[in-house]
């Protein structure tokens, strides 16, 4: 169990910026751990969200509200994955030999690609935000965008250096099952049917990792949060154009 809430507040430190845990240091052993509670904090992050939203649902304008909504949430994970977001999109969109790519990959500054492309991503997860109806989506939304990513650091290859390498190679078959199992209960909890949401996002990061590793050969942190905000985008739009259909 130490392991385990170890895991946590290391998982906690790396993915929020709201500071309950301040972990400094990563401990060996504990990265698997950490793992298992990703798609957790994206299960507290949402709720937040939700139950903020609750006490606001009667004020106007709503679409206003929506908008503080969405900054919040933006806020309490400190644009984590969408500064990876922004600093893959230069290097996936360029037309050049692997060498060169993986060069733009690691320069810290942004080009038209991402400029461009960056801010049509955002306009366009604030609209799919703003419409979604039954926002209690969003907490399924905001928990297996974070939970599927393990799959894709689990079954591709790591391309760079630094802590994440370390968790991959501490991430287990046990843990994927662990995360699984809590995942299960806990969005079913919520939504009777949340398997739809969790089997959605795990096809999505696999299949957004497989093409970025066709490409870089493997994936690094970046990547990783470009992962997960392509995976809540797709998420937020299936919702909002197909939410009504759901039981």
């Amino acid at each position: 169990m130490k392991k385990f809430f170890v895991g946590f507040a290391i998982a906690w430190n790396m993915l929020t910026a709201i500071p309950i845990f301040r972990l400094h240091t990563f401990k060996e052993s504990y990265m698997g751990f950490s793992c298992v509670s990703y798609g957790i904090v994206g299960f507290i992050l949402g709720a937040i969200i939700y139950c903020i939203n609750l006490i606001f649902q009667n004020q106007n304008p709503q679409v206003l509200i929506k908008i503080l909504l969405f900054g919040f949430y933006t806020l309490s994970y400190g644009a984590l994955h969408l500064d990876g977001l922004f600093d893959s999109l230069d290097a996936i969109f360029l037309k050049a030999p692997r060498e060169k790519v993986l060069s733009v990959l690691k320069d810290p500054h942004l080009g038209a690609f991402s400029v461009i492309f960056g801010t049509l991503f955002l306009i366009t997860k604030l609209d799919a935000f703003v419409y979604l109806n039954h926002l209690l989506f969003f907490v399924l939304i905001a928990a297996s965008s974070r939970y599927s990513v393990i799959f894709s650091i689990k079954f591709f290859p790591y391309i760079s250096q630094g802590m994440a390498k370390s968790t991959k190679y501490e991430l287990k078959n046990y843990h994927l099952a662990v995360a699984s199992l809590i995942m299960i209960v806990l969005c079913t909890f919520v939504y009777k049917f949340a398997l739809i949401f969790l089997v959605g996002s795990v096809f999505f990061s696999l299949f957004f990792g497989f093409l970025l590793t066709k490409k870089f050969g493997g994936l690094n942190g970046d990547m990783y949060g470009f992962l997960i905000e392509v995976n809540e985008l797709l998420m937020l739009l299936a919702s909002v154009f197909f939410g009504k259909y759901l039981p």
